[in-house]
């Protein structure tokens, strides 16, 4: 699974070392990263602000420009950013405002790759939570992949049923929301469904649901998606 990492800082030798320095970690451990870089609090809030990035972990320098890090790391969190973040810093100055944002650590600069890793390893111990950018008429809305149950097209639009019960309409389509998705557990059982077998329950006419909704599976090629999900389940219950 790719994770999405942002390193925000001013200076561009610190985020070139880090860069480095993460880009040799997901190697040795097999690892996908897709790694962005900021140079300014303000830079960083408006992709996500805009939807164009909704980050896994956030490396975040505290002393830049006019907005510096911890300011940044509030913003952040009032968007409704849960991503752990770690402080870049010269000085552990800011520890008490560090608590308020619930930062996950610190580096201090410059970077040393040891304790790059020890973090990295600490924070990516359980697999971190992706989201996706789901456009809903004028804003952006930022669901957990995780508690999607399935998504269902129809006339022009898409509906995501949630975990919880509630929906987002979108006018993004099904195949292209399959893409960003990019997630094993995410099966297209029909032309206007992709359910998430996660929470599959049982398989009778259609798919069953652990909320008890019901997923159509297509009559054509149903034996092909039937035993996509006998595939996953032998996998996962081999794993457990």
């Amino acid at each position: 699974m790719v994770k999405e990492i942002a390193i925000c800082d001013d200076v561009e030798v610190e985020r070139f070392v880090l860069r480095r320095q993460l880009m040799a970690y997901f190697r040795t451990t097999s690892g996908e990263a897709q790694i962005r870089e900021f140079v300014s609090g303000e830079s960083l809030l408006a992709e996500i602000e805009d939807g164009y990035i909704w980050p896994d972990l956030i490396f975040l320098d505290i002393y830049m420009g006019e907005l510096n890090g911890i300011d940044t790391a509030r913003r952040l969190r009032k968007l409704g950013v849960e991503a752990p973040i770690i402080f870049l810093t010269a000085s552990p100055d800011f520890a008490l405002e560090s608590y308020e944002v619930e930062a996950s650590g610190y580096l201090l600069k410059p970077a040393d790759e040891e304790q790059t890793n020890a973090l990295l390893q600490r924070l990516l111990r359980t697999d971190l939570r992706r989201r996706i950018a789901v456009k809903c008429r004028r804003q952006f809305r930022y669901p957990f992949i995780d508690d999607i149950l399935y998504l269902e097209s129809y006339r022009h639009t898409v509906t995501i049923h949630m975990l919880d019960g509630s929906e987002i309409v979108t006018v993004d389509k099904l195949g292209e929301l399959e893409k960003r998705i990019d997630d094993q557990r995410f099966l297209r059982c029909h032309q206007s469904y992709l359910v998430n077998m996660e929470h599959i329950a049982d398989v009778q006419e259609d798919f069953i649901l652990r909320n008890k909704a019901s997923v159509p599976i297509r009559v054509r090629g149903r034996k092909e998606v039937v035993d996509a999900y006998n595939d996953y389940f032998t996998r996962q219950s081999a794993k457990r």
